[in-house]
């Protein structure tokens, strides 16, 4: 072997060396963990998975459920507390009844930024679904998955073959629920909202 040779074998030896010794002592990951591997992230809240016996109406606190978006993203629903949130609940994905409600949303959208936080639509289809029907009518506010209808149970939202009841709940910024709108037309749904967040105090 040639002395140059050596030389750059003897190099790379001390640097392996220097790095193995700065792992060891507690420089390497942020986490703190010799061997660099990150900490698993704290499991996810359920307490807002409960059964309810009737739904919910004012001003009982609204669960603060966690979903995955048509977007992709997770959210949770104490993430829009600058200003009262909605809440609401369709059968399914195709039929034309969840078209029409979306619509609606969609068409009043920049007088509900006004008065609102944010627009949470939820059923029991995934999220491609989700996707499908967001991306048909190119809705600018968010379709929750609830394959196993955990958030209409938490709700109190009756449920058949696994559809939920339509119905709206308005969460103010406190978290509690301040207006349950039920039995409105798809078609009206945005301006029956409109009128009850604009009447709040």
């Amino acid at each position: 072997m040639s002395p140059w040779v050596s030389r750059v074998a003897a190099v790379v030896a001390v640097t392996v060396l220097l790095s193995a010794c700065r792992g060891g002592a507690g420089g390497g990951s942020p986490s703190g963990s010799a061997s660099g591997v990150a900490a698993p992230p704290p499991p996810i809240d359920t307490s807002w998975e409960r059964l309810e016996a009737h739904m919910l109406a004012a001003p009982a606190r609204a669960p603060d459920f966690e979903g995955v978006a048509h977007t992709g993203m997770r959210v949770r629903l104490s993430a829009f507390r600058d200003k009262p949130a909605v809440v609401y609940f369709y059968s399914d994905d195709r039929s034309p009844e969840a078209a029409s409600a979306a619509r609606s949303f969609r068409d009043q959208w920049l007088r509900l930024l006004d008065v609102a936080s944010m627009v949470l639509g939820v059923s029991g289809d995934d999220r491609v679904t989700h996707k499908e029907l967001a991306t048909a009518e190119k809705l600018p506010f968010l379709l929750v998955a609830d394959e196993k209808n955990a958030i209409a149970k938490a709700f109190g939202v009756p449920v058949d073959n696994g559809r939920p009841r339509p119905v709206t709940f308005i969460v103010g910024k406190d978290g509690n629920i301040a207006r349950v709108l039920d039995a409105v037309s798809p078609e009206g749904q945005a301006d029956a909202v409109l009128r009850a967040l604009e009447a709040l105090p």
